[in-house]
Order: C-alpha cells, then structure tokens, then sequence
C-alpha cells in the first residue's frame, strides 16, 4: 500500500523544484538524482517517489499557465486531492493536514496510529486505536499497531525499529517522538512539559538489535521542586515577631500535605488507619496521596488514593517509589537501593477491606511509566 504524502514532505518537493528552476534559469549546473537522493534520505522515499512527484509539480505549474523544468516532463495523473495540496503549496498556502477517513488509506502505517490516539482525544488503548482504524480502513494489517511503542518515547521497545537506531532526544522534533505509553497497552500524546526529555543513546549492553537504549534525561517533577526549594529558601528568613503567623502557615502545610479532609478521611476508613505500604498506624502522620494528581473533585476518589506515611508519600511523588500492578508489590528506584527504603522493594500492596476501594491498576499504571526507571 502506497504511502501518504505529508504536507512536510510536499512543501520540501515544491522548495526542491524552485531551487533547480531558478538554477536552470541562471545557467548553474545542478544533479536532478543528487536533489532526489537527497530528499529520498531524509523522508524514507525511494528517489523515484521524488522524481514522480516533480514531474506532478511541472503538470500543476503547466496547468496554472507558469513555466516549468524542461527536463522534468509533466506527468498529469496527479490525482484530485493531491494537485489541490501542491497548487496551495506553489501558491504559498499551507494545506490543511489531510488526516481525514478519505486520506486514511494512503497515510502511513505510524500515521495511521498516531491519528487514531489523537481523534480518540489524546489517550487510547491498542485495542482503541485497532478499532477506529479498521473502522475507516479495513484492510489495514493490525501487525502495524507495534507503530504504537515505536513512537512511545518511554518504550524501551522503541529501540529494536530502524527509525530509532541513531541517538537523538526528544526535544529535536523528531517526527516519531509523538507517543508516551502510561500503561499496558495504553498511549497517549507526549508533550515534553508533562513527561520530560528523552533519549536514545549508545548502550553496547543493551541487548538490541541496534546496541541502544532509552532513557529520561529532565523529569519536570524534579525540575518544579528545584524552583519551589529556591522559592522556599528565599522566603526562609526567620523573624521573631511572626511567630503566630510562622505556626498558622505550618499548620495549612501539614493540612494540605494532609491531603483534603474529606478525601483523607475516605482513604483513613478504607485503609483502616494503616500506611498502605509500611503498615503505620500513627494516624499524625499518614496522609492521602493521590496516584494520578489531583486534577479537582472528580480525582478525590478512594480508587485514585493511597493511604501512605508523610516520607512514603513524598518517595511516591517524587517516583522513587512505585506499585506494579499487576503483582501489587512495591517497587523501588536504584537510587534508594542501600538505605532503609530500598527494603520495601517487592513487599505487597495492603489492600482496603472492600474490594471496591481498591486502587484502580489503570492510575497505577499511569504512575509507573512516568518513571525512567519503571520497565
């Protein structure tokens, strides 16, 4: 199946061309096959796929009466929708990007993925996006969802696809860094504020087919804690007579990290008045952690918490402490191994004492891939 033509791709043609007519009109010797080759490299098109699409060029330019490339004879089966996008492009305009069920058929496999997670609102299952694909082309291979965790910036699966055997992050606008995985088998769209860079970098141990690996190398979480520690240290300065003040701005601390009153008590009656993870059961100092943040009543619910100990919820914050769930054991970072903490690694999950407050395994899940050191 042919693949589609991007809007990116298209606007390269039409520059591509312009630069040899206006060689050719200045007597500047210049290579057809060197421009096609190059073009060809950069978009994983055969030279062949370019020299037709010149030729197209030269039919919409005769057709619009402006002159062409001599040696590029015009080649009119365009196609409709495809000589509306190139005569936009020579005119200057931006085409909208054809994504629609007519263009289906013709985009590429990846695209065809990527399309399916963003019309499905920007998260979806595999599942998901086979069906809103087969929906709209039904003879599409469903081998082709793996397109999924290529473009998964945390997949470690990512590395055995020849789009990502050469090294490079995240923040270079890679056409295949679109997808970030938060779950099993569910993706959504990355955005760089919320998940981070990435990166695929040489690792000769890694055990792929094209010797790298990935890793994170910013967490915005660590990155918003720097600048709230310098805020709080600037703010730092003790005064004597604020003392009252000094104790009410302490005591919202502790009711805030608390978590909010109805929400904790929910999460205390479930739990049973015990640390989900280390069994505490001084109730000063548990508090309600949310596993997927707190985005307004609709996220105060028992399935999206955790009771934990004050330092138990900072570590599950911060991501150096995580729940996998299908085994509901704790897991804990490499950065923890040695000290007290790193002894809670594979100790199981207390559960509440009804199943329906149980934690939901989807924000678990959630949780768990925001980490680079979760795989």
């Amino acid at each position: 199946m042919a693949k589609g033509w991007s809007n990116e791709e298209l606007l390269a043609s039409v520059k591509a061309y312009r630069q040899m007519a206006d060689k050719q009109e200045a007597g500047v010797s210049y290579s057809k096959k060197q421009v096609y080759e190059e073009l060809a490299a950069r978009f994983d098109r055969t030279t062949k796929a370019f020299e037709y699409r010149m030729q197209n060029i030269s039919a919409v330019l005769n057709e619009l009466d402006l002159p062409w490339i001599p040696g590029l004879k015009p080649a009119v089966n365009v196609g409709t929708d495809m000589k509306a996008r190139l005569i936009q492009l020579i005119q200057g305009k931006t085409p909208e990007k054809d994504t629609g069920v007519g263009s289906l058929e013709d985009s590429r496999t990846w695209e065809k993925a990527l399309a399916a997670v963003t019309q499905l609102g920007g998260t979806a299952s595999r599942k998901q996006v086979e069906d809103w694909i087969l929906a709209r082309n039904p003879e599409y291979n469903t081998k082709n969802l793996a397109d999924l965790y290529m473009m998964a910036v945390n997949s470690p699966a990512r590395t055995g696809y020849s789009q990502n055997e050469k090294p490079r992050r995240t923040d270079q606008d890679n056409r295949y860094d679109r997808l970030f995985k938060v779950g099993r088998g569910i993706f959504e769209t990355y955005d760089q504020a919320q998940h981070g860079i990435w990166e695929i970098y040489p690792d000769a141990s890694s055990g792929s087919r094209f010797g790298v690996s990935i890793r994170r190398v910013s967490n915005p979480v660590e990155e918003a804690l720097a600048v709230a520690e310098d805020a709080a240290e600037q703010a730092a300065i003790f005064d004597p007579t604020d003392v009252a003040d000094a104790r009410k701005r302490v005591t919202a601390d502790i009711i805030r990290r608390r978590g909010q009153p109805a929400f904790r008590k929910a999460l205390m009656d479930a739990y049973g008045d015990a640390c989900a993870i280390t069994g505490c059961n001084l109730p000063d100092v548990l508090e309600a952690a949310h596993v997927h943040p707190y985005k307004g009543d609709h996220t105060n619910v028992v399935s999206n918490g955790l009771l934990l100990r004050a330092d138990i919820h900072t570590l599950f914050d911060l991501g150096l402490i995580a729940i996998e769930s299908e085994t509901m054991v704790v897991r804990v970072s490499p950065k923890l191994e040695g000290t007290d903490y790193g002894k809670l690694d594979g100790s199981p999950l207390r559960h509440p004492k009804q199943n329906s407050h149980r934690v939901s395994p989807e924000a678990l899940d959630w949780h768990w891939s925001q980490y680079g050191w979760c795989d």
